[in-house]
């Protein structure tokens, strides 16, 4: 992981994901623009680069996504009720969670639409692999809605409330031992989620060529960036609106 944003390996409520999060995506926005400077095309040409230089980028991005991915970890210890409706994005964002996160086969769409040169091989293991990840989405989504069932009963429903509304790293270590058994229930399915995520990238990574690779990474990043702006640019417009 990155020596500039070490992971806490304390338990206070100090902690802050969002915090965090925003220095991430400056981050995030300057990998972008550095990888798609190397893969963009120049005279109707696509850039040559070499396999060893793209093969280093590919690692810095994945490492940038595994940075997120344990400081995410860190912020579903302390409150995993906080991130099914996070106040660190936006509305529109937010409409499109799936498990604290996006849908894995996102990913996936994101290849076919941003690497137009796929061999029928690899076409075959992209078939694969989109089978493979519907089947595990489902499963995670099955295990979710058993925590859901657990937590039907209107006063464990009001306390899962209180919950929600602590502050962003807020701890659980105040409330009732049933939210607390919870919430290690909803920590543990979005560890499963976020694994899925993250697997399903890296061998969809493992396909392509590095190259292509780089490609399917900036789609990624770029969806990243999109929805970040967008929803940022609609929730003002409703703020303003309201004033």
């Amino acid at each position: 992981m990155p020596s500039g944003s070490p992971l806490p390996n304390n338990t206070n409520a100090s902690y802050s994901f969002e915090e965090f999060l925003r220095g991430w995506c400056h981050r995030l926005d300057r990998l972008s623009a550095e990888i798609t400077a190397a893969v963009d095309t120049k005279d109707g040409e696509a850039s040559q680069i070499e396999d060893m230089d793209a093969k280093l980028l590919i690692a810095r991005a994945l490492g940038h996504f595994e940075e997120y991915y344990e400081h995410k970890s860190r912020a579903a210890h302390l409150n995993g009720f906080a991130l099914f409706s996070p106040n660190f994005c936006s509305s529109f964002e937010c409409a499109f969670l799936w498990v604290a996160g996006f849908r894995p086969r996102v990913l996936l769409h994101l290849v076919s639409s941003s690497v137009q040169d796929l061999s029928a091989q690899q076409t075959q293991a992209l078939d694969r692999l989109k089978r493979d990840t519907r089947i595990n989405e489902k499963a995670v989504e099955d295990e979710l809605a058993r925590i859901q069932e657990t937590a039907a009963a209107p006063p464990l429903i009001d306390a899962m409330r209180e919950a929600a509304w602590l502050s962003e790293g807020q701890s659980l270590t105040t409330t009732n031992e049933q939210i607390q058994r919870l919430n290690a229930s909803l920590e543990a399915v979005i560890a499963n989620a976020d694994s899925l995520r993250v697997t399903t990238g890296a061998k969809a990574a493992e396909i392509l060529r590095p190259t292509q690779c780089l490609r399917f990474l900036v789609a990624a990043m770029r969806l990243m960036q999109r929805m970040r702006s967008t929803g940022m640019e609609r929730d003002n417009l409703g703020g303003d609106l309201d004033r």
